[in-house]
């Protein structure tokens, strides 16, 4: 394995990471404000998942205290570092683009309950 496909690797564990932590948040905000609102983000996040290959609401035992929006764009960022053969570049741009997209649903469903 070369160094690219090393670090791109790790890159890819780091945003599934990532992912699923932010899940792990939704999920608890899910659970406390139950007035139904957070159902508007379950399309974005589940592409993620989906895109990752990874499984939604799984147990999360690390840290919940961070924001969700913010941890998506960090990841969205790290997403469009990792470098990727032809083949995979539309999915690297599918991915960024669902982290962008999830963070903004995020955003928009948070400020909606704030009003």
């Amino acid at each position: 394995m070369g160094e690219k496909e090393s670090k791109g690797d790790d890159a890819r564990r780091t945003v599934v990471e990532m992912v699923t932590r932010a899940e792990a948040i939704i999920e608890g905000i899910e659970a406390a404000e139950p007035d139904g609102r957070w159902a508007m983000t379950a399309f974005s996040r589940y592409r993620l998942c989906e895109l990752l290959e990874i499984m939604p609401y799984v147990r999360y035992d690390g840290d919940l205290g961070a924001d969700p929006a913010v941890l998506l764009d960090e990841a969205a960022q790290l997403v469009d570092q990792i470098e990727v053969s032809i083949e995979d570049l539309s999915w690297r741009l599918a991915l960024a683009d669902a982290l962008r997209t999830a963070a903004t649903d995020i955003r928009t469903v948070r400020a909606a309950g704030e009003e």
